[in-house]
């Protein structure tokens, strides 16, 4: 199983990364999040990152020029939208980019994630619905509401060592996707880091 780790934003998180190797990171850039990283600072982190590892860029509602900006420089390799990004947003992001587009999906029901289905990005990332939240809550989701898709999408909420592998059971996604479970204090733990990306690689 593939697995992101999310909100990177020290210089001893891309250690962790580049020693356990995740398939993907991801740079949060949504300044009310504790794990916000500028784009200095996402470059400098990315300047130490493992060649083998994507950095995903986390957006809420951005203006598509920082978007389009951070990938021409290669500080990015991924585009997650985690705000309201509708269709028509999506579409003027293509034209500029060519970077591949998650869109993240805060789930209420199975209608919501069929209609996502049909955007104009490459992934899906499913997390939990909270009013006036646009992610990061640590809380699971009801897996069980996710319908069949044909479009691959990372699975996130809530996500930890002990309930990785029952997600996997039930829903066969694409990849996982941790920030709060592999953390302690509010800061990457290199432990619990090891073990999530241990446990998916088994998966």
């Amino acid at each position: 199983m593939n697995i992101k780790i999310c909100g990177l934003s020290r210089e001893e998180d891309i250690t962790m990364a580049n020693t356990y190797k995740p398939n993907f990171i991801g740079f949060v850039f949504y300044p009310p999040s504790a794990r916000y990283v500028s784009p200095e600072k996402a470059a400098q982190l990315k300047g130490k990152l493992d060649l083998g590892i994507s950095a995903v860029g986390v957006f809420v509602n951005e203006e598509i020029s920082l978007i389009a900006d951070l990938c021409s420089q290669g500080i990015i390799d991924m585009v997650q939208l985690h705000g309201d990004e509708d269709e028509d947003y999506i579409r003027q992001l293509k034209e500029v980019v060519q970077n591949p587009i998650i869109k993240a999906v805060r789930v209420k029901n199975a209608g919501e994630i069929l209609a996502a289905e049909k955007l104009p990005c490459e992934y899906l990332l499913l997390d939990t619905y909270r009013e006036y939240n646009y992610g990061g809550s640590g809380e699971a989701f009801d897996h069980r509401v996710i319908p069949p898709i044909k479009k691959p999408y990372f699975l996130a909420g809530g996500l930890n060592a002990s309930n990785m592998g029952k997600a996997a059971r039930t829903c066969k996604p694409f990849a996982f996707d941790v920030s709060s479970g592999c953390e302690t204090n509010g800061y990457k733990d290199d432990r619990k880091f090891m073990g999530v990306v241990a446990l998916a690689k088994l998966l």
